[in-house]
């Protein structure tokens, strides 16, 4: 057998590793060691899913009842809304957990549930490629449209459309009719070929000229990818989708396809809108010239109020851009000269706005309620002894304080110090167990310093022209 395929006898478990763990009742270290949130993670410490929602319940309530609750038919609704720490603390104060919490409220029941059955909008996550990648709103576009293809909205709506059409032509098999299947079958067979083929008693093309009649769909461009069941022998799908948005090179054809064509593919299939999250928004303008700034800003006014998309008229897609501190200053010049500052101001005012959701500190107590969903997470199911061992109140609080109530920075810390305890049989993580902890951390982080002061520099273009 090659030697790629052989196994070694001894294997390091992961039931090793966190045995260490069973002297606090907790199956694991319930916190993670990386300070980022990854919604693709499967680890649930990892992705976002462990939330506690009392946190930033003011602020969801503010979304709410200025966003979701408005009905999309009132053309005045907000389009625009910032999230945006009001500290300079960096990243990882709960954004993305935030923003993911209210992306899976939001798509339960496709808004209808919260909004009185008023709205029914999707919402779409993502955050914009880092490391300068995205400097224009072509790129940004590339990002979103990849989002939404992620979510597969566009399947759902193709599903919606074809069971519509059929159902209206009366041309299901006895005994064929999907709307009973659970949501994941039924639009998986929507968009199968072979299926729809053994189900449905007439050729698509028929039902498809059906969907095509839906006024609006009737202004589509011939090229647009639903044309293709006319003539082809597949059904289209969210992949013809994505392989013909490849096609597109100029940027006004993407703006088109994305904020025309599609926003009335997702009107015909029965949505009124569509909430979209962008987390991390800085990793754009902290990259941009000033020209960059004010062209991004020029063409987001274009795609949301006045550039004749279809969009622009109705409103349909709904930004909520998550900021830190320092954007707004960063953007203020380009925000004024493109028109925005006058339709939906980024910098604050004395007075209440609306589309703008201040994300502050944390306070003591929401520590402490953090600390203790964490731990509950990863308890051992006997358990019946204190929440929050082997914390205490005071211990957390001293831990969030010199963690400068960043929540990144405090679970990351946890982490650290939980391991700390259990390899020294520490029974109780008190108050001084917290100060010892970041007192060495803090000599390290001196001891460090020193140590790249002293260190004397080499010239290594001057040592290689030397030939040394």
């Amino acid at each position: 057998m090659s030697k790629i395929l052989k196994k070694a006898t001894g294997v390091i478990s992961g039931e090793t590793l966190n045995k260490k763990f069973e002297q606090y009742a907790l199956v694991e270290n319930p916190f993670p060691s990386t300070p980022y949130v990854n919604q693709d993670s499967p680890e649930k410490k990892y992705n976002g899913s462990i939330y506690e929602e009392s946190i930033r319940l003011d602020e969801f309530n503010k979304i709410s009842l200025n966003f979701l609750k408005v009905p999309q038919a009132n053309p005045d609704h907000l389009r625009l809304a910032f999230i945006s720490d009001t500290s300079f603390i960096g990243r990882g104060n709960g954004k993305s957990s935030f923003l993911l919490q209210l992306h899976k409220t939001i798509n339960k029941d496709y808004c209808l549930d919260i909004s009185d059955n008023q709205n029914k909008c999707f919402s779409i996550y993502f955050s914009p490629e880092g490391s300068g990648v995205v400097k224009n709103f072509d790129k940004f576009v590339d990002n979103f449209f990849l989002a939404i293809c992620k979510s597969n909205i566009i399947n759902e709506a193709l599903a919606v459309l074809r069971y519509e059409a059929i159902t209206n032509l009366n041309k299901w098999n006895e005994g064929s009719d999907p709307s009973e299947l659970e949501e994941a079958e039924l639009i998986n067979n929507l968009n199968n070929t072979e299926w729809v083929r053994s189900n449905v008693s007439c050729y698509k093309k028929y039902f498809t000229k059906v969907i095509l009649e839906n006024s609006w769909l009737t202004s589509l461009p011939s090229e647009f990818p639903l044309y293709r069941d006319l003539t082809t022998v597949s059904l289209s799908n969210q992949e013809t989708f994505v392989e013909y948005y490849k096609t597109l090179r100029k940027d006004k054809a993407k703006l088109d396809f994305v904020f025309d064509h599609l926003v009335g593919l997702f009107l015909a299939a029965g949505f009124n809108g569509s909430y979209v999250l962008v987390d991390d928004f800085e990793k754009i303008p902290d990259f941009q010239s000033s020209n960059q700034k004010k062209d991004f800003s020029t063409q987001l006014r274009a795609v949301l109020f006045d550039g004749g998309y279809l969009n622009a008229r109705i409103g349909f897609f709904n930004f909520f851009l998550a900021l830190h501190a320092g954007v707004p200053r960063l953007m203020q010049e380009a925000w004024s000269l493109a028109g925005m500052e006058q339709r939906v101001p980024m910098i604050p005012s004395s007075t209440e706005q609306k589309h703008i959701i201040n994300f502050s500190k944390l306070e003591n107590k929401h520590a402490v309620t953090l600390i203790k969903k964490y731990l509950l997470e990863f308890r051992e199911s006997s358990y019946t002894g204190d929440e929050l061992y082997p914390f205490n109140e005071d211990s957390i609080v001293s831990l969030a304080n010199n963690s400068e109530m960043n929540i990144s920075k405090m679970l990351k810390n946890a982490n650290h110090i939980l391991e700390l305890a259990s390899e020294a049989d520490v029974k109780n993580i008190d108050t001084d167990f917290i100060k010892g902890y970041f007192s060495k951390k803090s000599d390290t982080s001196i001891s460090d310093e020193e140590m790249v002061a002293k260190s004397q520099t080499v010239d290594l273009i001057s040592k290689i022209k030397a030939g040394k």
